[in-house]
């Protein structure tokens, strides 16, 4: 890789090689972001026979999945949970190695105060409630099909699809609400195809009859679940990024960028640590964060929610089984709260848990957050026990905020960015709703096949 000093001269030997020793002179491909899709775009483009450089902000792999250990315990930003034979862990079958299989409940907090499971059941949202409720649900779920025939926003597709009625008594419409920091009508209807199709899945007939058919009895097996090592997330990335570097991929970590500019028929990024020279540039950073580095106005509509982590220790009762607990409840600002300890085992003789809060409302104090946390949850009979706040954080473009009017002005900025030669990726590089490091891996496979690499450019 070609490292140019301030004179952008220095660094180029009297062989016209590259500083770093490759030969021909041709800068590497450079990769901003080592999160998940920029790693799988490192390691597809290496396998081609490009050389290539990671510039990573953080001081680790993983870009927002990130392990904190705070004294005996080991918290977690980001989902940690994986599925056995994945795609992400086909191309990193070392990453893979290293996580524990595990099983995982996962539970909501309803409106009613109930545990239930999530994100919808069929039998605890309706069939339970009685058949007054169930009549005047699909009384309910008839007018949505009429009135929100044309969905329009997050909130008109839920309603169509499970009328206003079932929509706020499951907690679905206060969720969303939290989760993106706008009610729901203001969400775009593009978002909710992608992030809320399991509810067309949930209620259609057939899906419904098998649901049913199968009360009661065992789950049908899927793929085996995986979670990250004991450790923390650093060692399933060092595994990642171990591969990497076999291959020939450099890694700069503490690469915070900067700027990029077009020199030569080429570009010369500026990072934290120093100005490299690259032949291409394809970004898994957020789509901001790349436009300010282009010196491209970004405007208001693309925003995105930081994420306050609270990380707990608790002794006591927590008064749910399950590993995760979502809050689909009509109060509070919490989102999450994940127990690792039922996962990894206790620590201290004390539960361990991280609990998300999406900051809608901008920056709020951990210490407040925490005392609104456990007054909720002394309200709904839970964690009857001492709780201790032992640390926190705040993850910046933790969940973007799909405003109408927000994915039209995401895709004219990717436009813009693109006309420059960077190429955008990745849930962050495209504001875009990815779930799972498996869709991460297929969407950056696909975008880099329709962009063919030179073979000219290979050693």
């Amino acid at each position: 890789m070609l490292e140019l000093a301030p004179n952008r001269r220095a660094a180029m030997s009297s062989t016209g090689a590259n500083s770093d020793g490759t030969a021909g002179g041709e800068p590497p491909v450079v990769v901003l972001g080592g999160g998940v899709s920029g790693l799988v775009a490192a390691d597809i483009l290496a396998q081609a026979g490009q050389q290539v450089v990671i510039l990573e902000p953080y001081d680790r792999l993983g870009g927002n999945q990130r392990s904190l250990n705070i004294g005996p315990y080991t918290f977690d930003i980001g989902s940690f949970i994986f599925f056995a034979g994945s795609p992400f862990f086909r191309r990193f079958p070392g990453a893979e190695a290293v996580c524990h299989p595990a099983q995982i409940a996962v539970d909501r907090v309803t409106p009613q105060g109930r545990i239930s499971r999530y994100p919808f059941s069929i039998v605890d949202d309706l069939v339970r409630r009685g058949p007054i409720e169930i009549a005047l649900t699909f009384l309910s779920l008839g007018y949505g099909r009429v009135r929100h025939r044309r969905p329009v926003s997050a909130g008109s597709f839920a309603r169509y699809h499970l009328g206003e009625r079932l929509f706020a008594q499951s907690g679905l419409r206060a969720y969303i609400q939290r989760l993106c920091g706008i009610p729901a009508d203001e969400v775009d209807y593009r978002f909710a195809e992608k992030r809320m199709n399991w509810i067309a899945q949930a209620v259609s007939v057939g899906p419904l009859t098998n649901r049913l058919r199968r009360f009661g009895k065992a789950p049908v097996a899927g793929p085996a679940v995986l979670v990250r090592p004991r450790d923390g997330f650093e060692r399933l990335f060092d595994q990642v990024g171990a591969q990497l570097r076999a291959g020939g991929v450099q890694i700069h970590l503490g690469s915070t960028l900067q700027k990029i500019e077009a020199q030569g028929g080429g570009f010369v990024v500026t990072t934290s640590r120093g100005v490299f020279a690259a032949s291409r540039i394809i970004s898994s950073l957020p789509l901001t964060v790349t436009a300010d580095a282009c010196g491209i106005e970004t405007g208001e509509q693309i925003r995105s929610l930081p994420l306050l982590s609270l990380f707990v220790a608790f002794t006591g009762d927590l008064g749910f089984k399950s590993e995760v607990l979502y809050n689909f409840s009509d109060i509070g600002s919490w989102k999450r709260l994940t127990v690792h300890s039922r996962i990894y085992g206790r620590a201290d003789d004390r539960d361990y848990l991280s609990v998300e809060v999406p900051l809608a409302l901008g920056p709020s104090d951990a210490n407040a957050e925490f005392t609104a946390f456990l007054a909720f949850m002394e309200d709904h009979g839970l964690m009857t026990g001492e709780a201790e706040l032992v640390g926190h954080e705040l993850t910046d473009f933790a969940y973007p905020t799909y405003a109408h009017g927000s994915i039209d002005a995401s895709e004219a900025l990717i436009d813009q960015i693109e006309q420059t030669g960077v190429e955008m990726l990745g849930r962050q590089g495209r504001f875009d709703y990815i779930p799972t490091a498996s869709k991460a891996t297929q969407l950056v496979a696909e975008r880099l096949a329709q962009v063919p690499i030179d073979p000219v450019r290979r050693p």
